[in-house]
């Protein structure tokens, strides 16, 4: 009795498991992996998906179905366990995978917004692409919660939002590239670059997660 005990707790020890439903494995898997179930309820392409307006963005899919609700579990403070963290990191890796970037490109995360509370997320994402980052924007006021916000409202309550560092043409970078967990109408990531631009940064544009399909965007 003992030692079958024994053997079953080594097996919930070693038995690889799905870092995101914490499911088994069926398969060998890399460890970032997530399971056969998981991949087909995210349907996540391989290369990712990318476009040009309202600037040139990269990300891992749209911002839909499974991987909404992933996102949307992943961002709440009081679903930050082991599991949620595997989940982003596994996300993270997914998007790196499916990334082609410079080799002089530079991440820097978007600061959040929120009066309560800070979305943690741009900053892991931009540490977990395991590429260079820098901190370069700030935020010079709170905002209002850009959620239940148009087009326009959302593009005035983020005029003159951030600031950014250095000003010294000597330390300008020339290819940076925007971090945020969500792209919706781009209205932040926008004024974050204006920023940017205005301290002597080049922006080449912006990696996401999550892009909100064109028929779901605030007009």
């Amino acid at each position: 009795m003992h030692r079958a005990f024994l053997t079953f707790a080594q097996t919930l020890l070693i038995e690889p498991r799905c870092p995101i439903c914490d499911g088994p494995w069926q398969e060998p898997q890399a460890p970032t992996s997530p399971c056969g179930q998981c991949r087909d309820a995210l349907q996540l392409p391989p290369e990712g998906i990318k476009g040009l307006e309202p600037l040139r963005w990269c990300a891992l899919g749209p911002y839909e179905g499974a991987l909404r609700q992933l996102l949307l579990k992943v961002r709440q403070p009081t679903k930050q366990n082991a599991l949620s963290q595997n989940a982003l990191a596994t996300l993270v890796q997914m998007l790196s995978d499916s990334l082609s970037l410079p080799s002089a490109a530079v991440l820097v995360p978007i600061p959040s917004w929120k009066r309560q509370g800070i979305n943690p997320l741009p900053q892991r994402i931009a540490m977990g692409l395991d590429r260079p980052t820098a901190d370069l924007l700030q935020r010079t006021r709170v905002g209002l919660s850009q959620h239940h916000l148009n087009r326009s409202q959302r593009q005035t309550n983020l005029i003159g939002a951030f600031r950014a560092s250095p000003h010294n043409p000597a330390t300008a970078l020339t290819s940076v590239w925007l971090v945020d967990d969500i792209l919706t109408t781009g209205a932040t990531a926008l004024a974050a670059r204006q920023a940017l631009e205005e301290a002597g940064h080049g922006v080449a544009g912006l990696i996401c997660l999550g892009r909100t399909p064109a028929r779901q965007r605030r007009r």
